[in-house]
């Protein structure tokens, strides 16, 4: 995966890279078509002024004249029909003038080495330092003829093109802008996004729209962590909604019970049915407390207020304690029990272990059958103790099963005025089991 940083260095070399190299195609460009033929016109008007000078002015002193001239910025080659030459000025990089352009200088024609000059870059093209790459003109000298080949030398050449640099330098600048302005459009539109989605969030829209999360580089993942952030806020919410539905459900049941059998208590009853109903309201504070219980002890995990107090002690021992505790409601429904414990010692919170327990045995009685049985069983693996619990009740379907572990869910079959129960119990244990694992780690 490639960073934001790496993405925005190459992304910046890539523009500079780009830009200079258009700049200069679109420069060469210019130079092919219009500067090429002008820069020849012009050298062609100096060989020809310095060739009439000469003409016109048979008594100087010519090799004098051309050093002049050749001191004000440029090279000079000279060569007579017998093929004598002289150079003057600055040394040519190059000579490799063909003698076919000299005879045709001789017999009279210019010869426009620049504008015929390969079309290739204009750097190899305009500052080629070759003799061929000059303009050649016939000049008389003492009634001989001779050929007079003149360009102008390369650090003239360079003021001259300042126009063209700037040129180049200008288009790479403005291209520069053009491409940094698209990519920065494209490095800030997914944080744009994000942003939207963050003032969605916080007015309590949770839908996601286009956020790149495909992206390989830390908005991609910033992108893909907000999305699940949302995914689990609105699960959240969801489940905050669901529990003060759920709560306000299962508190006002038993309060409407307790409160309409308490009218009923004033009124003149027999004894066995004031008896029933004293039971029935005293049932109805059970499921109260235990309910107030359990929320007071799903709260105090949930917030990390629970401070773990881990100790040493047997684990088989708490577990038959446990099972004694539920031996009346186990003889009360003709339950078989039966258990196979390994006396073993653990280090572990024992009271939050005696909740997990309790809440463990208390499903295995209240949704077993009548006459079922009940099966505890230990495993020890050396690092850690397996505790299975089981019974032989009608079972939870499997498009219940993923919701066993969610607060106040209840399958159908249990939502019953037989069987009670607040639909907290498996996810106090899955929360304990998680902080005591967690502890361990």
């Amino acid at each position: 995966m490639k960073s934001l940083y790496v993405k925005f260095l190459i992304t910046t070399l890539a523009i500079m890279l780009f830009s200079f190299f258009f700049a200069f195609f679109i420069s060469n460009f210019i130079y092919q078509i219009n500067l090429k033929e002008e820069n020849d016109t012009k050298h062609t008007n100096i060989a020809l002024e310095v060739a009439q000078f000469i003409e016109n002015n048979p008594d100087i002193k010519v090799e004098e004249y051309l050093d002049t001239v050749a001191k004000t910025g440029h090279q000079i080659y000279l060569v007579d029909a017998n093929g004598r030459d002289q150079f003057f000025g600055t040394q040519f990089g190059d000579i490799n003038l063909q003698d076919e352009a000299i005879k045709e200088v001789h017999s009279g024609e210019i010869y426009h080495g620049m504008a015929n000059f390969d079309a290739e870059l204009f750097v190899t093209g305009f500052f080629a330092d070759e003799l061929k790459n000059t303009v050649g003109v016939p000049v008389t000298i003492d009634g001989q003829s001779y050929a007079l080949f003149m360009r102008t030398d390369i650090e003239l050449l360079f003021n001259e093109m300042h126009v063209l640099f700037g040129v180049l330098f200008l288009i790479t600048i403005i291209l520069s802008i053009i491409l940094v302005l698209i990519s920065a459009h494209y490095l800030i539109k997914p944080v744009t996004k994000l942003s939207k989605a963050t003032k969605r969030l916080a007015s309590g829209d949770y839908s996601l729209d286009n956020l790149d999360i495909s992206r390989k580089d830390e908005i991609g993942d910033l992108a893909t962590n907000f999305r699940n952030m949302t995914l689990q806020l609105g699960y959240n919410d969801k489940i905050q909604r669901d529990f003060i539905s759920n709560i306000s459900h299962d508190i006002q049941s038993p309060l409407s019970n307790i409160k309409g059998y308490n009218q009923l208590l004033k009124k003149p009853l027999s004894t066995d049915v004031r008896e029933d109903y004293a039971e029935t309201i005293d049932f109805e504070i059970d499921r109260l407390s235990t309910m107030t219980k359990q929320l007071l002890v799903l709260s105090s995990i949930d917030h990390e207020d629970y401070l773990m107090r881990r100790e040493n002690y047997n684990l088989k021992q708490q577990l038959e304690r446990a099972i004694k505790v539920y031996e009346w409601q186990i003889n009360e429904r003709e339950l078989m029990i039966s258990h196979k414990l390994i006396d073993i010692d653990i280090r572990a919170d024992k009271s939050l272990l005696n909740t997990v327990w309790d809440n463990l045995l208390s499903n295995a009685v209240k949704y077993n059958e009548d006459a079922g049985s009940i099966d505890i069983e230990m495993a020890d693996y050396g690092s850690h103790v397996i505790v299975s619990i089981s019974d032989t009740g009608k079972g939870i379907d499997n498009v219940h099963i993923d919701k066993i572990f969610d607060r106040f869910y209840r399958a159908d079959n249990a939502r019953t005025n037989k069987v009670g129960g607040s639909g907290l119990g498996l996810s106090i244990v899955k929360k304990l089991s998680k902080c005591m694992m967690a502890l361990s780690m």
